[in-house]
């Protein structure tokens, strides 16, 4: 009876909490993942970091029961940010796929995408200037789109601002300083905003102006220890 109990506890305070985004920011040894729980307790994976030691992070995420993913963000073709999706594919039921329109390709990339069909998935290619709602949160698309000349240091690789009402999130990722510069046509800063980077970003490959423009409260890499920040829609907080 004291263990259905807790169990019981455990599950309503997964399915109703209040009304909030959270965004956990992964700290994998070798890639990049974000997983968001959005305020009406929908889930959003972005990228998958290069090995199933994702899997660790979402078990520790989500509630145990679950095994469903409402949407899986594929954010470029480089294997450090795309190959532990595959094992999260096989074990994991997942409602779609996003993924850029002007795309790179990759072995892993073809592998993974092999997964994505054998499983029958719903995909749904995104570029600049397209808004997703998940759950009370919107996901816009800042980059990529197909004007941008691309070269070997600018490669195609979604930059996002996840909003709710007064807050964002802008995930740069691995994106260049030129790209970076690029976005600066498409954001629209709307409050309190925090900014992520993959890795530690030289101040060569950060675009002041960019920063200037979000005035982030939180700016930080993912690299770090793996951190939650919550908003409720008019401020974050950083778990």
């Amino acid at each position: 009876l004291l263990a259905c109990s807790g169990i019981g506890f455990y599950a309503w305070k997964w399915e109703l909490r209040e009304p909030v985004l959270e965004v956990y920011f992964f700290s994998l040894n070798k890639g990049r993942a974000v997983f968001v729980r959005t305020p009406e307790n929908k889930t959003v994976l972005i990228g998958g970091g290069q090995n199933s030691e994702v899997i660790r992070e979402l078990t520790k995420a989500m509630p145990f029961y679950s095994r469903r993913i409402d949407r899986i963000v594929i954010p470029s073709a480089l294997p450090a940010q795309i190959g532990g999706l595959i094992e999260v594919i096989d074990r994991y039921d997942v409602e779609e796929i996003i993924m850029p329109k002007p795309m790179a390709t990759s072995t892993v990339l073809t592998q993974l995408m092999k997964e994505i069909r054998k499983k029958k998935i719903h995909t749904e290619e995104a570029e600049r200037g397209d808004e997703i709602e998940v759950g009370g949160a919107v996901f816009k698309i800042l980059f990529p789109h197909e004007d941008f000349k691309f070269n070997k240091s600018s490669v195609p690789e979604l930059g996002l601002q996840i909003s709710y009402k007064s807050t964002s999130a802008y995930l740069l990722g691995n994106l260049s300083k030129a790209i970076q510069k690029d976005i600066l046509k498409s954001i629209e800063p709307n409050g309190n905003n925090i900014v992520e980077f993959y890795n530690s970003m030289a101040d060569g490959r950060v675009s002041e102006e960019l920063l200037e423009a979000i005035d982030p409260e939180f700016i930080f890499s993912t690299k770090e220890k793996t951190v939650r920040f919550s908003s409720n829609g008019m401020e974050w907080e950083r778990h």
